[in-house]
């Protein structure tokens, strides 16, 4: 399943943003281009391909078009699909608002939901849908007076308040106006998003589990796929037409643009592309940080996601309510470690630091052959070479100590609490504003949900689980404050004293309580020591390793931060190429073809699945436990005007160009018609971040007539459909519902 983003990434964000590489070659269908690049693509050969469209249908700065109904939402993206608000995600992108609203005795995560009336949709707690209104390009802006007589930090500090000042005056939070400069391809461009963020978002339809994650962990990744991942949510104003919270005042979002489905279906070879918000993309950076990640980062990742894994299964075991509250978490946890494990495969196989490296040399050899350009971007490779020197001496007690900090939300809060203390002994015009008292006054609003939700068992098994990782550090990255608890000890006598110490701060009788912790706030440093509390002491002993961590850190992001988009340019100008930015969460455009694929000697995948499919895997048994009336449906042959050849389309393959974030995206034929939602990528297309593979790497999307099918057939909620424009049912046939 593609990885969201969730709550789960939220671990490795540092991380990430350190990392990659990747050939500049551009494939056939590769790119994740920006609505304003739409323009400059090859019209007369897509046509060719099947391509119906004009460049300003998708994308048009003065008008409505398809970028108007495609939206973040959640972890994942979506679409409006009626005049009224009504739009389709993934199941697993709506996933956490199912479980966030259920209990052991209403377990929508599990058994799904439908609402009869509107009255009755599901309040998706956390959820936002965010549109984006504008896009420009304010390079020139950002860069203006910044010279490359600047040090690294300098030049990062004043692009940072350049940054800043363009963000405040786009915005408008009465009006739900939010700006973002982000950018492009680590700063060769900068671009200012604005957005209008809707904040009262409902759960409408959901299937059930073992239809929206049907196969789970074994096939997540994997093809041939027979998952209905979908769900229908829908956006709410405030009666006035504004953003507004939760209230049963509020009325349906109106969206500019709304997509029409397509029940005409698809065969190989036809013309595809796909509109969506993909996550993060790192395919043009430097084997250094390839290296990193394939060999340090990345394989830390799998081994703290697999632990992490079992002791929230293990907490959940013997407790109904929990084991419901803890699925969503599971859920994004196993996702996130099949994507890390099959990336570091696909990387190794693909020998991508070798090729990164003779893509190197080979622009050594061009530096070298013009003291002009040796001028200009000399400096390039060995900057960036010593920065991820310095970077791998201290990455694994660096990455170590910023897990800990996540072990416990209780830890995460004591020792924000320390650096609020802290700051306070500063002079006032040395203050940090991100620890201000509005700041401060939003953390203990929030303290009573975090106590509600925390689960004390998985924070003690996690924190023990690090301690001991810091016990096998090598010996010129130990922890210091941890050798200085534990260092005198040895084998399982220092096993039992990370337990000992692990169960008295987490469970801390003192901080048990959303009242305790927020007396934190009230104290100084040196009534926090006064305590002897453990857990206030791990968190002050950990805020202090942070602080050493944070000048590292701040120095490295700045050094590539300088010198990246030199590579990026100086690597463009010898190909004589122009590339497409990397994704970063912005609305992006990709195309290609409904295409199978050899996954290996002997075998062939074709590009579609069906019904039969998913009966043919049905054990009775989770995760292949497939609706007792799915299965009578089938028998039956009920399959109403959704049926292709006596049997219902299922999921289907594309060599669309997509990555985490794009779940939920539309994927579309050459007319604009929504066939199918995205919902994953296949295993052999892993690394997709670092690499695209032209010859395997295939999206997973599910085809519209299942999801009408599930809707209307199975789900009983048919009455959905009378909101939708649905295209091409056959003759005298219509929906369960009735025609819209």
């Amino acid at each position: 399943m593609l990885t969201r983003l969730s709550r789960a990434s939220s671990l490795v964000l540092t991380v990430l943003m350190l990392v990659t590489l990747v050939p500049f070659r551009v494939f056939a269908e590769e790119g994740m281009f920006l609505p304003d690049a739409v323009a400059s693509l090859p019209f007369d050969k897509l046509a060719k391909r099947g391509l119906k469209l004009k460049a300003t249908d998708i994308y048009d700065p003065n008008g409505v078009s398809l970028k108007d109904a495609v939206v973040i939402v959640g972890g994942g993206t979506g679409e409006f699909v009626s005049p009224e608000g009504l739009l389709l995600t993934n199941h697993h992108v709506a996933f956490d608002g199912l479980v966030s609203a259920s209990s052991p005795a209403n377990d929508y995560g599990t058994k799904g939901f439908a609402a009869k009336t509107r009255a009755e949709e599901l309040p998706a707690q956390g959820y936002t849908v965010t549109i984006t209104q504008d896009l420009k390009d304010v390079t020139s802006e950002v860069l203006n007076g910044v010279s490359d007589s600047l040090s690294p930090a300098e030049r990062a500090r004043a692009i940072a308040t350049k940054t800043q000042a363009i963000e405040a005056a786009g915005e408008n939070e009465a009006e739900g106006i939010l700006a973002r400069v982000l950018p492009m391809n680590d700063g060769l461009l900068y671009y200012k998003f604005t957005y209008l963020v809707l904040r009262d978002v409902r759960i409408v339809y959901a299937p059930p589990k073992n239809i929206g994650f049907y196969g789970g962990d074994p096939d997540n990744f994997e093809w041939p796929r027979h998952c209905g991942d979908f769900t229908f949510m829908r956006a709410y104003v405030g009666a006035n037409g504004k953003p507004a919270d939760y209230s049963t005042g509020n009325v349906p979002y109106k969206p500019k643009k709304f997509l029409t489905l397509s029940m005409e279906g698809i065969k190989e070879n036809d013309f595809m592309m796909v509109m969506g918000y993909p996550g993060s993309t790192r395919r043009y950076r430097e084997s250094y940080s390839v290296a990193y990640n394939q060999d340090i980062a990345m394989p830390f990742l799998v081994d703290l996601y697999t632990y992490r894994i079992q002791a929230l299964q293990n907490a959940g075991k013997n407790d109904p309510a929990l084991r419901v509250q803890l699925q969503s978490d599971i859920f994004s946890l196993n996702n996130e470690l099949k994507n890390y494990e099959g990336s570091v495969v696909a990387m190794r196989r693909a020998d991508l630091v070798r090729q990164k490296r003779e893509e190197e040399a080979a622009f050594k050899r061009w530096l070298d052959a013009d003291p002009t350009r040796k001028a200009k971007y000399g400096e390039v490779l060995p900057a960036l070479d010593k920065a991820y020197q310095e970077l791998t001496a201290t990455a694994q007690r660096d990455l170590l100590t910023q897990q800990m900090l996540g072990a416990s939300d209780l830890l995460a809060i004591a020792s924000f609490a320390q650096r609020v203390a802290a700051d306070k002994e500063k002079p006032e015009a040395e203050r940090n504003p991100a620890l201000s008292a509005a700041v401060i006054q939003r953390v203990r609003a929030q303290l009573a949900g975090v106590v509600g939700k925390r689960n004390a068992t998985a924070e003690r098994e996690l924190l023990t689980y690090l301690l001991r990782k810091a016990d096998e550090l090598p010996a010129g990255q130990k922890i210091d404050f941890a050798e200085k608890r534990f260092g005198n000890l040895q084998g399982e006598a220092r096993r039992r004293a990370e337990e000992d110490f692990a169960r008295a701060a987490i469970d801390s009788k003192r901080y048990s309580t959303a009242e305790g912790i927020a007396g934190l706030f009230d104290l100084s440093t040196a009534q926090m020591r006064e305590q002897r509390e453990p857990l206030v002491d791990f968190a002050i002993e950990l805020s202090n390793e942070g602080q050493l961590i944070a000048p590292r850190q701040q120095a490295f992001n700045a050094t590539v931060q300088r010198w990246r988009p030199l590579l990026v340019q100086g690597m463009t100008e010898m190909k004589g190429t122009k590339p497409y930015p990397d994704a970063n969460r912005t609305l992006r455009f990709t195309y290609g073809e409904v295409k199978g694929y050899i996954p290996r000697d002997a075998a062939i995948y074709l590009p579609f699945t069906s019904l039969s499919g998913v009966i043919e895997k049905d054990t009775g048994r989770e995760p292949f436990d497939a609706p007792e009336k799915l299965k009578q449906l089938y028998r039956a042959r009920d399959f109403g005007p959704y049926a292709l050849k006596g049997d219902v389309p299922v999921n289907f393959l594309s060599t669309t160009d997509i990555i985490g974030g794009n779940s939920g995206s539309p994927i579309l034929n050459g007319r604009g018609e929504q066939v199918g939602i995205v919902f994953d990528g296949n295993y052999e297309g892993l690394g997709n971040d670092f690499f695209y593979n032209e010859e395997k790497g295939r999206t997973i999307s599910v085809d519209i007539r299942y999801v009408l099918f599930v809707t209307d057939k199975f789900g009983g909620a048919g009455y959905i459909l009378k909101e939708l424009d649905i295209k091409g049912m056959a003759s005298g046939r219509t929906a369960t519902a009735g025609k819209k």
